[in-house]
Formats: C-alpha cells, structure tokens, sequence
C-alpha cells in the first residue's frame, strides 16, 4: 500500500485538513468527533446522517457549519479531504465505496465489513484509487499499552501475548448474534482482541488452533472462543473472548525478555522484571488529559490518522492490513477443535 496520494502543499505541517462526517451515533458524538474537534488542524467541515436532528444536534455541539441527508450531496458539495464513516458495518460498504472511487482519504469503525470478501473489496478500491485509509482498531493507541510495549521490546521482541475481551450478556434469552443476526459476536466485537494479538505479537499468523462454544444463551450462535495463535515472529498469542462473564474487560499481558506488563485501560496497568516489584499505574496518567477518548486511545488514533493523511502515507491499520484480521477471524473459526 505505498501507492497513495502524496501531498504537495509545503506547509503541510501547519495546514488543515478538511473533513466530512458520515453518522451522527453514539460512536461518532462519544469518541471521534470530540477528539477531531480538539486537533486545530483538522477541520470539520460538514456533517450527514439519514435523520436530520441527530445531525443538527451534533452539527451545534461540534460547531460544523453544513448539514446534510445524503451523503453523495456532500462529498459533492464541500469536496473534502478525508470522510469519517462512522456506522454499523452492515452500511459501511456503500458509502465508503462511493468515497473511495472519488479518491477520498476515509476513516471507519471496526470492524472494516460484515465479511472478509467486502474488507478485501474495500481494500481493492483504496489502492486502485490510491486513497489513504484507516479501520478504527483503537486498542493499538491505549496510550498505556503502547508506552509499556515500547519498554518491554527495548529488551527484545514480546514472545507471549495474551489479550481477553470480556462482556456479560443483558438478556440469556436471546441468541448471540448482533444487529438482529447481521453479524456474530467475534467479528463485531471480540475482533478488538484479535486486531490487538496480531498488534503485540507482529508477524504473520503461522497457526491456529481454537475452542468456540455456546454458553447460556439458546441458538447455534457462539459466544466464547478461546484461541492459541502463532506467529512468524516466534511469538505465541492467547486469545480470550467471551459474552456471559461478569463485566466488561478488555486486558492484554505480553511477555518479553525477563519482563512482563499488563494493561485494563480501564482499571489497572503494570510492568515487573526481574522478578523485581510491580511497577502500578493508572493507565489515565499516561496522557495529560484524563477524558475516555484520550486514555482509551481514540484520541490518538484520530491523530494517527490525519498525521498519515498530512504525510501522505498509510496508517497502522489500513484496509489491507485490516483484511488481515479478518482473515484471523475466519482462521479461528476454521480451526474450531472436534468436541
């Protein structure tokens, strides 16, 4: 993915970006818009969701100057430089699509697609039309996790990762699957954990071997997966994700050279070498700000995204490298072990 649009402006540290806003959901309002809104270099330009009051109410709150119902209107009219396309991904496809074939750089939510065949269309499409893209894979910028990454790997690469995504289940009398049976629960949601294994361990996935299970809910719908992942780097990654457990949790631990560290972004981190004493955080200490967007890492992977789109190069997790996680997802459920 080096064939993208590099830009000409000389000065392109300092100029803005201009960018359009497809959905006004809780996502969008909750994390993405008030960290693009905090960037002076970034701005807003106009906004579209399909009811025009939740558009007008976020168009007042981040204080974006037009407000649409159609999407192609839009991009047609203020012409911008980047869109965020912040919505379920059952309608992603369409308006990315139509973004992409006009050569706009595009940011969206996890997961990339309802299907690994569409993420790889929507791969297909970003390069052809040499557009800069991002799937918004956050738990790659919990400013905690990466900190304490970049200490362990300065004594060497992380050999053993373990990362759990942990949910309960508000109603055991419905099956698991998601937006009325749109798309099951790993590829929605427990992906977060897959993306970040894949992040932490580097590499290419050599093997898998999996446990997926349906615990407490009625239907053929899985809601627990338990996953052994290894990776060309050497590295071996555990993978937890499970819908009838206590709380909600999201916890990586990796292993280095004679050095551990642990991180619930929410909660707790720490690192220990040498058998020495922990070293205990709380993960909001690692930002000066304290707000959920910035310790939860959607503020930086909103700055990653529109430095890329400044410098002209690919992010972290872009289409093709997000075609990748989905195909771990496909491989965890293809290496399912015989009851």
């Amino acid at each position: 993915m080096e064939n993208v649009k590099k830009q000409e402006d000389p000065g392109m540290s300092d100029r803005r970006v201009r960018v359009a806003l497809i959905g006004a959901g809780h996502m969008a309002n909750s994390v993405h818009y008030p960290s693009l809104a905090e960037f002076e270099d970034v701005e807003l330009a106009a906004i579209c969701d399909l009811i025009e009051e939740k558009a007008r109410a976020t168009a007042e709150r981040f204080r974006i100057p037009r407000v649409y119902t159609d999407y192609r209107r839009m991009i047609d009219e203020v012409e911008p430089e980047a869109v965020y396309v912040i919505m379920p991904p059952q309608h992603l496809f369409e308006p990315v699509v139509h973004c992409l074939r006009l050569g706009r750089h595009v940011f969206i939510e996890k997961p990339p697609a309802v299907t690994t065949f569409q993420t790889k269309a929507l791969a297909y499409y970003a390069e052809e039309y040499r557009c800069i893209t991002m799937v918004g894979f956050q738990r790659r910028h919990i400013p905690a996790l990466t900190a304490l990454k970049q200490r362990v790997e300065a004594r060497g690469p992380i050999q053993q990762a373990a990362v759990s995504f942990l949910k309960s289940t508000r109603d055991l009398t419905q099956p698991a699957f998601v937006y009325g049976g749109v798309i099951d629960q790993l590829t929605v949601d427990g992906i977060h954990a897959v993306d970040n294994l894949r992040f932490l361990c580097g590499g290419e996935v050599v093997d898998v071997v999996s446990d997926i299970r349906t615990r407490y809910v009625p239907g053929p719908f899985p809601n627990a997966f338990t996953a052994l992942i290894t990776f060309s780097t050497g590295a071996v990654g555990i993978l937890q994700s499970n819908y009838t457990t206590g709380r909600r949790i999201f916890r990586a631990e990796f292993h280095g050279r004679n050095i551990t560290a642990y991180v619930d972004a929410d909660r707790e981190a720490y690192i220990v070498a040498d058998d020495g004493e922990p070293e205990r955080y709380d993960p909001r200490d690692f930002f000066p700000r304290r707000e959920r967007h910035h310790y939860l890492g959607f503020y930086h992977e909103n700055r990653h995204f529109i430095d890329c789109v400044k410098e002209g190069r690919q992010p972290t997790s872009n289409f093709a490298d997000a075609v990748k996680t989905m195909e771990l997802v496909d491989r965890i459920y293809q290496a399912r072990m015989k009851a």
